[in-house]
């Protein structure tokens, strides 16, 4: 291919056919676990990119491999691209000390990469077959651990061992909002007895002011209408919280992760819940994602990891 690589990758972006923004995210995917795909590795080579943010990112980091190949290794043409400069890339990337999070979104990227070149290759019938899944995969067990992870939001694996072992009985009862409701830390440090609606139902505000309802089992509802009878409110101070958390979860010979583990919990155990009760995936999905008050089912599947 001829020209700079910048316009080289722009080529390949726009006639490989990857960018598709018409298209549903979640119905692609749904038509991948339907063609086979088991795992979201498997899904993600069996559909495109869906989003324009999503779009910029990842082409941002096609420019990089593509500079970093020409300069290193006198590539000039992308559609030579081969796992030995992909490989080097990313030892690099690992060499500079990149966080581990944005590790992984470059080894996303390049994997859609391999997705597009395919694409773009049968389109052109050059008979070229690209696979940077196996290199990305490789530098990733062999290397990738290494790299600092920034995100400490995971989901606890024993919750009930870290609210058990919590120390103040407040504190117990903010975790159970947290672990059998799905509350966010902001949205429960303060409960007043009007958001108690009855039915296991509480009433909160979350990000952006939006109100959701989050469904208790009785007997979390019910110590928690007894603490506002009693108290006139529901009121943590989320510091304390958050030492006891920790202290919590050292005791019951788990990593800390956070009040939001939590969540993290939450969203695991409703997803399960639901499908085997024989909801389909994606409408399970929908629903635990209204229930976390999340605007999108994708940023749910995140905590599903």
């Amino acid at each position: 291919m001829r020209g700079g690589m910048g316009a080289q990758v722009t080529q390949v972006f726009n006639q490989s056919g990857i960018f598709q923004p018409e298209r549903s995210k979640h119905k692609a995917k749904a038509e991948a676990r339907e063609s086979g795909a088991k795992n979201s590795a498997e899904i993600a080579e069996k559909t495109a990119i869906y989003s324009y943010q999503t779009a910029e990112s990842y082409k941002d980091v096609w420019h990089q491999v593509a500079d970093f190949a020409k300069l290193n290794c006198g590539l000039k043409d992308i559609e030579k691209l081969s796992e030995v400069e992909v490989k080097a890339y990313l030892e690099s990337r690992i060499a500079d000390g990149v966080a581990h999070s944005t590790f992984q979104k470059e080894c996303a990227a390049i994997n859609k990469l391999e997705n597009a070149l395919n694409s773009y290759a049968n389109k052109r019938e050059s008979g070229r077959e690209y696979n940077f899944r196996s290199v990305t995969h490789q530098v990733k067990d062999e290397q990738g651990k290494s790299l600092g992870r920034s995100d400490p939001h995971r989901a606890y694996s024993n919750p009930q061992g870290v609210v058990g072992a919590l120390e103040r009985t407040d504190h117990k009862l903010a975790a159970s909002l947290q672990h059998t409701g799905g509350a966010r830390i902001n949205e429960i440090s303060l409960v007043k007895s009007s958001q108690l609606k009855g039915n296991g139902r509480l009433e909160v505000q979350g990000k952006g002011g939006k109100v959701r309802e989050l469904n208790l089992p009785d007997k979390v509802y019910t110590e928690l209408k007894s603490h506002i009878e009693k108290n006139g409110n529901f009121k943590i101070d989320k510091d304390a919280y958050g030492r006891d958390l920790r202290a919590a979860a050292l005791a019951s010979g788990q990593d800390a992760t956070g009040s939001h583990g939590l969540r993290w919990n939450f969203a695991q155990y409703r997803m399960s819940e639901l499908q085997s009760g024989g909801m389909a995936y994606e409408q399970a999905l929908v629903v635990v994602s209204r229930e976390m008050g999340h605007e999108r089912p994708d940023i749910t599947e995140h905590y599903l990891r």
